[in-house]
């Protein structure tokens, strides 16, 4: 088991003065009782509701610390092969073809899970963003939910630091030969594909000089366009109507380098109704080949939080005075014995009288 938020255990510390108030108000009840010549409660009865409260907080501490329950299993990966997915992430993107459309965003997001599912699960995947370079956001391995997670959450357009983009909204695809400078592979790695979903939205670039780059550092590049000229970016403003952003205007310039870009790199260029082919065609190019020593793989089953919780609501019941099936009779049987003590407390003043 692992705490993903060990920090909310620091709530236990309020358990140390509730304790203290809690001692300090039951010696004042019992003293008290036997002032008014009444027999106090017993003490293990008397706790009873201070024990339910610091349960209740250790329980809530323990949930909001969000445990679970880690498995770790060893995968065999290619040792040779490696596949990175960027997820351009353009303001371009945001642009559907009307107000309830998915975005290309979106379109690009769920493809990538679909290469998530359908490659081999031998086959190092890596997640990446592309403001307007390429910008690695996870390391080519074999934790598909750690891949999916990534392209969802650090993809959205305007969430990554201006300094990754120059400030601008429109890909730069001459950038890809940053991929040949950096350390985005692994040395012993052969077969290294590069796939971009992409709107093919940007400003003109040098696609010889860019392939031959990229071909020298024997990486291949395939391509996959969402979005049409039609698509404009909408605008949801509050208590209105949706609006078209007229700031906005498809620039399909490059289209033509990016699809030459794919060919001359060896991998391809597709259209979004057919990204089987372009699943197919990465496949065909990582081949086959040896696997490298297996590795720890960690992954993350259902948190426990929410079963703590359902651990504290009687404990919540008891203390809020609910009729539970084991709390009603014991609460009826000490009125009872508290009305029976008075009872016998007041014969006991008038036979002295």
């Amino acid at each position: 088991m692992v705490l993903l938020h060990p920090g909310a255990l620091f709530v236990l510390a309020l358990l140390v003065p509730l304790a203290g108030f809690e001692w300090v108000r039951l010696r004042r009840e019992r003293r008290a009782a036997r002032a008014l010549g009444l027999q106090p409660k017993r003490l293990r009865r008397a706790l009873g509701n201070g024990v339910c409260a610091g349960l209740v907080i250790a329980l809530g501490a323990f949930a909001a610390s969000e445990p679970s329950l880690r498995q770790t299993k060893r995968v065999q990966l290619r040792a040779d092969a490696e596949v990175y997915v960027f997820v351009d992430s353009s303001a371009s993107m945001l642009a559907s073809a009307s107000s309830h459309s998915p975005t290309r965003l979106q379109q690009a997001r769920a493809a990538s899970a679909d290469f998530a599912q359908n490659l081999p699960p031998d086959l190092p995947l890596g997640a990446g963003a592309l403001p307007q370079s390429p910008l690695p956001l996870t390391a080519p391995n074999g934790d598909r939910q750690l891949f999916l997670a990534a392209l969802d959450h650090l993809t959205a357009p305007g969430s990554l630091p201006e300094h990754l983009y120059g400030g601008r909204t429109a890909t730069d695809f001459s950038n890809l030969t940053t991929l040949t400078s950096t350390h985005f592979f692994l040395p012993k790695t052969r077969r290294r594909i590069v796939v971009v979903l992409t709107d093919a939205e940007g400003p003109s670039f040098d696609t010889g000089a860019t392939a031959a780059t990229l071909k020298h550092a024997h990486i291949r590049l395939v391509f996959v366009r969402f979005g049409s000229e039609s698509d404009r970016i909408w605008l949801h403003p509050p208590g209105q109507s949706p609006v078209i952003d007229t700031k906005f205007e498809p620039d399909l310039s490059d289209l033509g380098e990016v699809r030459l870009l794919g060919g001359e790199t060896g991998g391809g260029y597709y259209d979004q109704r057919h990204l089987g082919g372009a699943i197919d065609k990465v496949e065909r190019l990582a081949g086959h080949g040896p696997d490298r020593a297996a590795e720890p793989l960690a992954l993350y089953a259902d948190s426990l939080g929410p079963y703590a919780l359902l651990a504290a609501l009687p404990f919540l019941a008891w203390l809020a005075g609910a009729l539970l099936p084991l709390s009603a009779p014991l609460e009826a049987r000490s009125r009872r014995r508290r009305r029976k003590q008075l009872q016998r407390a007041s014969e006991a003043a008038s036979n002295q009288a």
